[in-house]
């Protein structure tokens, strides 16, 4: 009997198989490194990181396959799972002893392992995402759709515009909050064109990797939010203190002093989102999708108005839904902060106009945004923790003593005001999309209609609820253990 002719190329299956094997190994690799290499930096066990790594890698690598299609996305996935690996390791300690833990104990316990965290997302999270999601765009050959001028265009110029809201605090107060942990440089003109190259590197990076992620501006708000975050961890905590030749402190103290650079970090990046969606947007309108027969059945100022209409009753209702809590809380009394001893009456009445302004700014934002409940009432919690940073401490702060409040103390007195934020976000966005979905019914009478709206949905597999994960578990836990 003739064996097989050496000839043939190697069949697929075994090929792939190698491949897959071969993708493996380098994955368990880059965890169990960045395990040791985060026990290196936060002076903890090398052995429990280590092996913590590589079966994050393994646990990845199996849950995300298909999921991680490019760098971008695999970032995503491996911060939002690193978060969660930084919850889970601690577990089995706590099973045992439950019913000895004090609240008090725990939040000291998680203040003590704030430098694992910092490992976990930069050293352990990040990198075996990237590694996935670049083995992903390799497998799938996802690269044709992907514009490099687009990405940088837009992204250097969100990154700079973004910098810009700085420009005050830059000139008069000295405080650069992209480069807090490196200092200041020789000058000023130098300290300020390093800000603004910092600012450019993150914007073109942020356009090379979410490209394909961006949809509309509401969710370039969540993805810019949470790029910015783990630039904090990265840029921060990690690569400016070696850059300015001291050593990596990841300790809760050095982190606690750079909160207002985390605060500011986040306001970048809602910035960057904002306009790097809006640069893109125009950029497809007049160079990608100029085709008259996709056009929408009304126009642009109509779903501008609908929208706002719709935002400002999805408001109206989430403030609403708020109230109980606010009261409770005490914050109308003070309208979060600025004191200004409003009767209960007139303090409901004031929160009420304002949710109804600011729900009005999530129908323009995350109109088309969601394809289910369950997105819908993330995105609305991602709007209000949004608003939190925004509003109670940064924008009220500054209307009163024209500075703002970025302090650990500041935010951890702010926290009741968050619980009535988060509801408020879920409430409102959870109407709003009634609203949306009660149109669309009636909107997919119409079968070109139809199509074009089922071209909005999120793919499956979308990494916005690794993101979600990520910036309301940084975004929520941070004001408490740096507090």
């Amino acid at each position: 009997m003739a064996g097989p002719d050496p000839s043939l190329p190697t069949p697929p299956v075994a090929r792939g198989s190698a491949t897959e094997l071969l993708g493996g190994v380098l994955l368990v690799g880059v965890g169990s490194a960045g395990g040791a290499l985060a026990a290196t930096l936060s002076a903890e066990s090398a052995g429990r990181l280590a092996a913590a790594g590589a079966a994050f890698a393994l646990v990845c690598g199996a849950a995300l396959r298909g999921r991680a299609a490019s760098p971008g996305a695999g970032l995503i996935w491996g911060l939002g799972a690193g978060f969660l690996l930084w919850m889970v390791l601690p577990a089995a300690g706590i099973a045992f002893h439950v019913t000895r833990v004090s609240p008090a104990a725990m939040l000291g316990d998680a203040r003590a392992r704030f430098p694992e965290l910092v490992g976990c997302v930069v050293c352990i999270g990040a990198p075996v995402g990237v590694l996935l999601g670049a083995w992903g765009a390799l497998r799938k050959r996802a690269a044709g759709g992907f514009h490099w001028g687009r990405a940088i265009a837009a992204g250097g110029a969100a990154g700079v515009v973004a910098a810009l809201i700085f420009s005050r605090w830059m000139y008069v107060g000295e405080f650069y909050p992209l480069i807090s942990g490196y200092g200041t440089l020789g000058g000023h003109f130098a300290t300020v064109a390093f800000h603004f190259g910092a600012a450019c590197l993150i914007g073109c990076t942020f356009g090379m990797l979410f490209q394909a992620d961006v949809r509309n501006v509401g969710s370039a708000m969540g993805w810019g939010m949470g790029y910015s975050m783990f630039w904090w961890f990265l840029g921060q905590m990690t690569l400016l203190p070696v850059a300015a030749g001291g050593r990596v402190d990841w300790s809760v103290e050095r982190a606690s002093e750079l909160f207002g650079s985390l605060v500011g970090h986040i306001l970048f990046g809602l910035i960057l989102g904002v306009v790097y969606a809006c640069v893109d947007a125009a950029w497809r309108r007049l160079f990608v999708d100029a085709d008259p027969l996709n056009r929408k059945r009304a126009g642009p100022g109509v779903h501008l108005l609908r929208s706002l209409g719709w935002g400002a009753v999805a408001g109206l209702c989430g403030g609403v839904a708020a109230v109980p809590l606010m009261i409770q809380s005490g914050v109308f009394s003070k309208l979060a902060g600025l004191d200004l001893g409003l009767p209960t009456a007139a303090g409901v009445c004031l929160h009420l106009l304002l949710s109804t302004l600011i729900g009005a700014t999530y129908g323009v934002l995350f109109r088309g945004e969601t394809s289910n409940t369950v997105f819908g009432s993330v995105w609305g919690l991602v709007f209000g923790l949004i608003w939190w940073y925004v509003g109670p401490l940064t924008l009220l702060p500054l209307a009163r003593t024209g500075q703002c409040d970025w302090r650990p103390q500041a935010a951890a007195a702010l926290m009741p005001s968050l619980v009535g934020h988060l509801v408020y976000g879920l409430v409102t966005a959870n109407v709003f999309m009634a609203l949306e979905r009660s149109y669309a019914t009636w909107l997919f009478s119409d079968p070109r209609q139809a199509a074009l709206e089922a071209r909005r949905a999120l793919p499956a597999a979308t990494p916005a609820p690794a993101l979600w994960v990520f910036v309301l578990g940084v975004g929520v836990i941070l004001p408490i253990l740096l507090s």
